[in-house]
């Protein structure tokens, strides 16, 4: 892949194939170009944006039988609405904002408290044992490292989610039984966000700062709870 910028479409629709293949392959090797850089990379910028398109793509071509727009029943049924109801050109701006704020306030929140640890911890004696932060690097990196695995995970969720509501027919229920459907529409979705959070997720970050999975992990999951704890107070 070229280090320059990718300017046009024709550009950014093999780069991102190439990158979503890599990604998929091993998040490390994908986000070696750009593991520890301290700058934000318009490629990375270009493919969150080609994901969002792609997600949007299948939304279009992949119609949920039962869904009707005009009547929506249940919480899923106007999630869709909501999404069928939005800008196109708002879309992009809208997911990468998100995206950009999650992945600064994790790296906020994971820096404070590895200078909390550093500063409790006692002096080594031996400065090869000495206590190491959990993330190092730079904000630019963990929101590199947010738009590549979103540029990835937004159009793969966007088709499975379709794609288990368009299971979700009156037909299958009657054969599975309430239980059964529950049982085939759940177990996708839960091993699919298992595997993205624990791994791909996690991987990213640990791609982009160079660090090992565990110190990752240790450093998302703080902010995790601390952004999960405010979030739960907001009145």
């Amino acid at each position: 892949m070229d280090e320059g910028p990718i300017k046009s479409l024709l550009d950014i629709l093999p780069a991102y194939l190439n990158f979503f293949i890599g990604f998929l392959r091993s998040p490390r090797a994908a986000f070696a170009p750009y593991a520890q850089t301290g700058r934000v990379h318009s490629d990375l910028t270009s493919f969150l944006l080609a994901g969002v398109g792609a997600a949007y793509l299948a939304g279009v071509v992949m119609p949920i039988p039962g869904l009707d727009i005009q009547n929506p029943q249940g919480t899923m049924d106007e999630f869709a609405v909501f999404l069928t109801r939005q800008d196109v050109r708002v879309l992009p701006l809208e997911a990468l904002l998100v995206v950009l704020a999650i992945a600064l306030a994790a790296h906020l929140i994971a820096k404070l408290f590895d200078r909390l640890q550093m500063a409790s911890a006692k002096p080594a004696a031996d400065p090869d044992h000495a206590p190491t932060p959990n993330l190092v690097g730079t904000a630019e990196d963990s929101v590199n490292a947010a738009l590549g695995f979103a540029a990835i995970m937004l159009p793969l969720t966007t088709v499975l989610l379709l794609g288990i509501l368009s299971l979700a027919t009156p037909a299958l229920e009657e054969r599975l039984g309430a239980a059964g459907l529950i049982l085939v529409i759940a177990g996708p979705l839960v091993l699919y966000l298992l595997v993205a959070t624990f791994y791909y997720l996690v991987m990213s970050f640990a791609a982009v700062h160079k660090v090992s999975w565990g110190r990752a992990a240790a450093a998302l999951a703080t902010a995790y709870v601390c952004i999960m704890f405010v979030l739960m107070n907001i009145p």
